[in-house]
């Protein structure tokens, strides 16, 4: 019995998207090149668990402040991170800013707190990084004359900077060349009472999970852990604005993997048909 050929319709595609994944691999990189090992970062916050609200910071202005002056009245969507950060923290800022923006939430609802991990850093640093988040965040609302959010920066000294991330379990290391400091990212969102309500990684949030959040941290309520899948600082490229290179092959191999096995489930049915 005569076995059937492999269709030729699927052979097209699939050369193509192999053309393709190559043709995206720099010149010179080996392929398949060992990726570079994570560094031992966390963010495990704990619904419920308490804010050192007596901890000292400076703010944006320069003015000496607790922790617990900074929540207010209202939730607080905290960050931390590095104000001169090139990678992942300008994306989780804008992350926020866009999902604040999509989700309808007004200015009032809440308050973004980015805290330094960095005892090094400045007011000045945070004032700067302030005043891009404001400005993304005017760009965002176009010709809307609405409130713009409200944004405060802080820097502190490392007690302080570790009391507050024991608080929300956050840990960092020193970074490479690419970034000084190696961490994760996401967003803790924080009762007027100063206790964890949820949080959300990485550098993109939902609308409606993050307006949600905000609603039930804004009544007192504890709610649970988001996505736990953290991106980590370290790791980005801040140059092209992407993944090490080999991080990016093995995610182009694994395309190309998944097309080559529809592609002989496909014929394979065909031929038992």
């Amino acid at each position: 019995m005569k076995r059937p050929a492999f269709p030729l319709g699927l052979m097209l595609p699939l050369a193509l998207a192999g053309a393709a994944a190559l043709a995206q691999v720099p010149a010179g990189d080996a392929p398949l090149a060992p990726a570079p090992a994570a560094p031992a970062v966390s963010f495990l916050p704990h619904p419920g668990d308490a804010l050192p609200l007596d901890a000292a910071f400076t703010d944006s202005g320069g003015r000496l402040v607790r922790l617990g002056d900074e929540l207010g009245p209202r939730a607080t969507l905290l960050m931390l991170g590095w104000h001169r950060c090139p990678q992942l923290c300008g994306l989780a800022t804008q992350g926020l800013l866009e999902a604040l923006r999509q989700g309808g939430v007004p200015a009032s609802a809440a308050r973004i707190v980015f805290v330094s991990v960095d005892p090094a850093e400045t007011a000045a640093d945070a004032a700067e990084r302030r005043r891009a988040d404001l400005g993304y965040a005017r760009l965002l609302a176009g010709h809307d004359a609405g409130a713009p959010p409200d944004v405060e920066r802080l820097v502190g000294p490392l007690p302080s900077i570790r009391a507050l991330a024991r608080g929300v379990g956050f840990t960092w290391q020193p970074g490479d060349a690419r970034a000084r400091l190696a961490h994760p990212a996401g967003v803790v969102v924080v009762t007027p009472g100063g206790r964890v309500s949820r949080a959300l990684m990485g550098v993109r949030f939902d609308a409606a999970e993050l307006r949600s959040a905000i609603d039930d941290a804004a009544a007192g309520r504890i709610g649970t852990l988001g996505d736990r899948i953290a991106l980590l600082c370290a790791h980005l490229d801040p140059h092209a604005g992407r993944h090490d290179g080999a991080v990016m092959m093995l995610a182009r191999v694994a395309g190309l993997a998944t097309l080559v096995a529809l592609g002989l489930f496909a014929w394979r049915r065909r031929r038992l048909a």
